[in-house]
């Protein structure tokens, strides 16, 4: 006889999954929430982006545009000394840190003792999902100051930080040469990185430009599914769960196209800008990105895999066999948008 929580909880998965038989245009969201707020995975959990880089390249801004909501507040002013600011937020119920670290990578007279910054982060900082180094794509050169914020981050945190990093270039918009400017800065930043980390991890560091004021780069690339793409990949595993749960509402997946078997993807964002004007865009992923997400959450499926056996095992029997058919079902169905 099952007791009536579990009963409810075999009941509810597998009326979120019929559903999605009828309409599985729009139960990508809902299947993933469902499954991790089930298996309690979400609990006490965030994920956690700390960024570094000048104050005033737009660090703010593009964590905005990602999220789609005005979470870390943008500065408008140059640091005039090295902090620690947080910014929590909660996402459909998942909660969020945005770490920036003001002065880090800026020229400031109280410049000069790095232990004591190294001190300052570890104190602030325990939990890393993905390091944001923002730069601007028009500079000509790594600064003497950014220099010097590389060489804490790795100090502070060991060079394997870098594992779960991307690298962001705003200001897309204002290089004289788009795809060279984009070249040369990922090798120059990589080569400053690879000085404490070796080539192997600073050469997979992904760049990423963007452009806040326009959806497109230079070169007619939409930029937003790029950055979330790489994003996803990037971060840890610990905060890729709750990255999903977070982002899932806006990754949809519409019917095929009459002319077409394959699905349209689409990531809708709705995001606040500094201007304080609404923009509502239509993103629509690359066969690429998708590839690369689908990887992502083969990395992840084994962890909510390995937490509804354990449920199943917990129970036992019959009953425990049910949910993990139903938990083993509905892995199938996420799987099933990528």
């Amino acid at each position: 006889m099952l007791n009536e929580a579990t009963q409810k909880l075999i009941e509810e998965l597998t009326k979120k999954l019929e559903l999605g038989k009828e309409s599985i245009s729009s139960s990508f969201g809902e299947i993933l929430v469902l499954l991790i707020e089930k298996l309690q995975l979400s609990q006490d959990k965030k994920f956690v982006f700390l960024l570094a880089g000048r104050t005033g390249v737009g660090k703010s801004s593009t964590v905005n545009s990602l999220l789609g909501q005005q979470i870390a507040t943008v500065g408008k002013y140059d640091a005039t000394t090295i902090e620690v600011q947080e910014y929590e937020h909660e996402i459909n119920g998942v909660k969020c840190s945005i770490i920036d670290t003001p002065g880090l990578c800026d020229d400031i007279p109280e410049k000069g003792n790095n232990e004591k910054y190294i001190e300052l982060i570890q104190n602030r900082v325990n939990q890393i999902d993905l390091l944001w180094f923002v730069t601007r794509l028009d500079e000509t050169r790594v600064t003497n100051d950014e220099k010097q914020g590389i060489q804490i981050i790795s100090e502070a945190f060991t060079p394997k930080v870098w594992e779960h990093s991307v690298i962001v270039f705003t200001r897309a918009d204002k290089a004289d040469d788009y795809l060279e400017d984009l070249q040369q800065r990922t090798k120059r930043i990589r080569d400053e990185i690879a000085k404490y980390t070796g080539n192997e991890i600073a050469n997979t560091i992904p760049a990423i430009a963007v452009d806040n004021k326009n959806q497109t780069t230079p070169d007619g690339k939409r930029w937003l599914e790029e950055l979330y793409t790489q994003v996803l990949i990037r971060m840890s595993e610990r905060g890729a769960i709750p990255f999903l749960m977070a982002t899932s509402s806006r990754i949809n997946k519409s019917q095929p196209n009459k002319n077409n078997k394959e699905p349209n993807w689409s990531f809708y964002n709705k995001y606040e800008s500094p201007e304080k004007v609404d923009h509502v865009n239509d993103f629509t992923f690359t066969g690429i990105q998708k590839e690369l997400i689908k990887k992502k959450l083969l990395e992840v499926i084994p962890a909510l895999a390995l937490a509804g056996a354990g449920v199943g095992a917990t129970i036992g029997g019959p009953v425990g066999a049910a949910i993990g058919g139903v938990i083993g079902t509905a892995i199938g169905s996420i799987l099933y948008f990528f």
